[in-house]
């Protein structure tokens, strides 16, 4: 159904903006299409500056490349790995900013197949500069479209901004971002690989306590550690993750479902 802003006289209204920006307030419309906006990885972006880390003391206490972290937060869908790891990357961030985890994957699996239609604030706008003469009864049609205009604009600013966002959401993903199959090291006996075969939160430690990793694995997720390390390995889900030797799989961690703590890898790869 035709939208009666199709039929504004644009010209006219350019003329009357300054009567828009006094009933209003040039502050509250900017914030209004800002907030209409707004993607993801922006909210990500901006919860972060508001905890006070920057991209780079986040990437140290989360173990995940900081050109990650910054391709997240501008949707840079071609600077990011495969979708099990950026999903992974995404959920363990909202985790650590304290935001929620299913809605943050869900918006972020939308966003990031149509950045073109959230960066409508990035771009400039210009408009030429005209002279013209309005044309007899010019001033009774502007002041009918300025109240309509009114109308339309006190409604829409009423609105919460959440209602806006499934504006972005209705745009539907033209492919499929399908993502590469990881494999094992091969050929390396000091190799110690977890695969993930489901989502696991997955922690393991070296020799001197230091973290190496924290977070959830999803399925098809690959973490490798050497040896010497002697990796200490705990878990929320041992059946949810495999163990290889050298590349050649050794078997579950344990049972479906079932946790698991201080699993010294080294030890157990031996078998």
């Amino acid at each position: 159904m035709d939208s009666i802003l199709d039929y504004v006289n644009y010209p006219i209204l350019l003329n009357l903006g300054g009567c828009f920006k006094r009933l209003f307030g040039g502050d509250m419309l900017q914030s209004n299409l800002k907030r209409v906006v707004e993607h993801i990885g922006s909210e990500l972006g901006a919860a972060r500056m508001d905890a006070g880390y920057s991209i780079k003391e986040v990437a140290e206490k989360l173990h995940i490349q900081s050109n990650y972290l910054d391709a997240i937060e501008r949707l840079d869908k071609d600077a990011l790995p495969t979708l099990g790891y950026a999903l992974g990357f995404v959920r363990t961030y909202a985790r650590f900013l304290g935001l929620n985890e299913k809605n943050t994957i869900e918006r972020f699996k939308v966003d990031i197949e149509a950045p073109i239609y959230l960066s409508a604030q990035a771009e400039p706008n210009f408009v030429p500069k005209s002279s013209f003469h309005l044309p007899k009864g010019s001033f009774a049609i502007g002041a009918v479209l300025c109240c309509t205009f009114v109308v339309v604009s006190w409604y829409g600013m009423k609105a919460d901004a959440v209602s806006a966002i499934p504006v972005a959401a209705a745009v539907q993903p033209t492919e499929v971002w399908e993502s590469a199959p990881v494999q094992p090291t091969q050929n390396n006996e000091n190799m110690i690989s977890l695969k993930a075969i489901g989502p696991s939160w997955v922690q393991v430690k070296d020799n001197l306590g230091n973290v190496l990793i924290s977070r959830i694995m999803v399925k098809g997720e690959v973490f490798e550690t050497e040896r010497k390390n002697l990796p200490v390995l705990s878990l929320r889900d041992a059946g949810a993750v495999e163990l290889y030797l050298g590349g050649k799989l050794i078997g579950a961690i344990g049972q479906r479902g079932e946790p698991a703590k201080n699993i010294p890898l080294s030890e157990v790869s031996r078998y």
